[in-house]
């Protein structure tokens, strides 16, 4: 009986004749312990928080715009190519609240349906605002806003750049005489 257990308990070989070779030993770690209190807790809260801060950026909802659409580029970019339609569309503003479309007065009623009447029949709309300096920002703010409400390109003409455009023509002026 003996050597039939002794039969059992050694190992089963494919090749039993052969000597092993190249055999580490198993090694035994030691159990794992269990969990019984939680890890740092800044761990946890910094994990939680650059999830919900991820989630947020991605899933967050489109927020309505507000204010007036500024595009800041150099004043000599604006007028230096020849435009194939000679004759502009201006909005000049003066002071009382007196709108000027193309030098027609216009009431501030009426700047909306003037502004798309005269937009109605052109292929670029690209209107020029300009205001005098002791005009309300109210009303400023007011014609810029319809311009762009109706879909225009507004291109304002501040006074720095009249200064510059009225001393470009008058160099230009000079060179041809």
């Amino acid at each position: 009986m003996l050597s039939v257990r002794r039969a059992w308990n050694c190992p089963l070989r494919i090749l039993p004749e052969m000597s092993l070779k190249n055999v580490l030993p198993h090694p035994h770690h030691r159990p794992i312990p269990l969990i019984t209190q939680l890890p740092n807790f800044g761990l946890i809260y910094g994990a939680v928080l650059w999830i919900l801060v991820f989630l947020f950026m991605i899933i967050r909802a489109p927020r309505p715009y507000y204010g007036l659409l500024i595009d800041l580029k150099t004043p000599a970019a604006v007028g230096r190519e020849e435009s194939p339609w000679k004759e502009t569309l201006g909005v000049y503003l003066a002071v009382g609240e007196k709108y000027y479309v193309n030098g027609d007065l216009v009431r501030r009623e009426d700047l909306h349906a003037k502004l798309r009447q005269e937009l109605s029949h052109r292929a670029v709309w690209t209107v020029y605002f300009e205001a005098d300096s002791d005009t309300l920002n109210m009303d400023a703010i007011y014609a810029m806003d319809t311009i762009q409400e109706l879909g225009a390109k507004l291109i304002w003409i501040t006074p720095k750049v009249r200064e510059e455009l009225r001393q470009k023509e008058q160099s230009e002026r000079q060179t041809v005489k």
